[in-house]
């Protein structure tokens, strides 16, 4: 004996299948997307770090350029200031003898439209100015 399918059993059927490969494929353009956003993100980060290491190895904020030999992307800047470092209790500050704790905030920022990416913050004792003498 044959067993037939009606057409509501068949459109059910298909209906169903439809549904979880929209799902399927739903997912993996999600899992595509979220990759390729994790990989810019990373890129991002290891350019910003290529160009703090590079200007934390400067002894003073007098040239706060990074050159291409270290920092090859075009499509991405580099932009670095120094300023006064913040939150120190006021007793520390003026000391004689005790060398400046500066502020560099590096930011990278992207070339095609001038929008900021990634930012990193790095207090650090300013080398390249005197400290006051005893």
């Amino acid at each position: 004996m044959r067993r037939r399918f009606t057409l509501i059993e068949v459109v059910a059927a298909v209906a169903v299948l439809a549904l979880s490969l929209t799902g399927l494929l739903q997912l993996l353009t999600q899992s595509q997307l979220r990759i390729a956003n994790a990989e810019e993100k990373w890129r991002e980060m290891h350019m910003l770090t290529q160009a703090a290491e590079y200007l934390l190895m400067i002894p003073e904020a007098n040239d706060l350029h990074v050159p291409d030999e270290v920092f090859p992307y075009e499509d991405y800047l580099i932009d670095c200031t120094v300023t006064d470092a913040d939150g120190l209790p006021e007793e520390f500050n003026g000391q004689s003898g005790q060398l400046p704790l500066k502020k560099w905030t590096i930011t990278l920022i992207r070339a095609a439209d001038r929008r900021e990416r990634l930012s990193v913050a790095i207090d650090r004792l300013g080398y390249g100015e005197a400290a006051d003498e005893p």
